[in-house]
């Protein structure tokens, strides 16, 4: 049972548990969050903590890691990146011997399952290209970066390249709040009006359910992202 409403260190006011109807920036780990999530209701207070931020445990452990536990730090350090997702470690973190972590990356599932029977694992590195950033390491030599990889093989995604998608489309403008549904942000993009065949839309189709489990694994949130329009599939 999730707690309504919690006194937290990095704040003076009492936080709430709610649905925030636009995108947000947590000033925990200085990510990009969407839906659910901690907030001040003070009127002059803009103050909002992903939900994993603003229960984070002392300490946490993770299956790539099996000899190592994470500590939970409330300060970022300079330089350092989070072997999840490939940026920089600006606010809360996890830290190891080895790894930094985002708190919303070390609670990644390590499966998803969406229609049609598609299922993605995560895993410490891309098995094959990714198919937004076309590489199969984040940061060639120095980072590769976790991926959802499909149980078929055929969809490979970067946690950190999902997370960039969903930043750009943010400061695009290309969100959209569905009007009465409190569960719907969505990324709206124009099609650029190209005609496409049966596959490449059928592709762009099961592209975007995998595209969709992963945004709503990284925010918590039931978010629709429209990645056949993105990615002019």
């Amino acid at each position: 049972m999730k707690i309504t409403e919690i006194e937290h260190f990095s704040h003076r006011h009492k936080l709430e548990l709610s649905y925030s109807q636009t995108p947000y920036q947590c000033d925990g780990c200085k990510e990009l969050g969407f839906g659910s999530c901690y907030h001040c209701k003070k009127n002059k207070c803009d103050f909002h903590l992903h939900e994993k931020c603003a229960v984070a445990d002392p300490y946490a452990c993770h299956s790539f890691f099996n000899k190592s536990s994470f500590e939970f730090r409330k300060k970022g350090k300079r330089g350092k990146h989070c072997i999840a997702c490939g940026k920089d470690i600006q606010g809360f973190m996890y830290k190891s011997k080895k790894a930094y972590l985002h708190p919303c990356c070390l609670k990644l599932p390590n499966t998803l399952n969406g229609d049609g029977g598609l299922t993605l694992n995560l895993k410490e590195k891309a098995s094959s290209k990714c198919l937004i950033c076309q590489h199969k390491e984040i940061s060639k030599g120095k980072l590769k970066g976790w991926a959802y990889v499909s149980t078929c093989g055929k969809h490979c995604y970067h946690v950190g390249c999902v997370n960039y998608m969903n930043f750009e489309n943010w400061k695009s403008g290309y969100f959209n709040q569905q009007s009465g549904d409190r569960n719907s942000l969505g990324f709206i993009k124009q099609e650029n009006g190209e005609s496409s065949s049966g596959k490449k839309q059928s592709e762009g189709r099961r592209m975007g359910y995998a595209i969709d489990l992963i945004v709503q694994a990284i925010s918590g949130s039931a978010l629709q992202f429209a990645a056949s329009s993105v990615l002019n599939l």
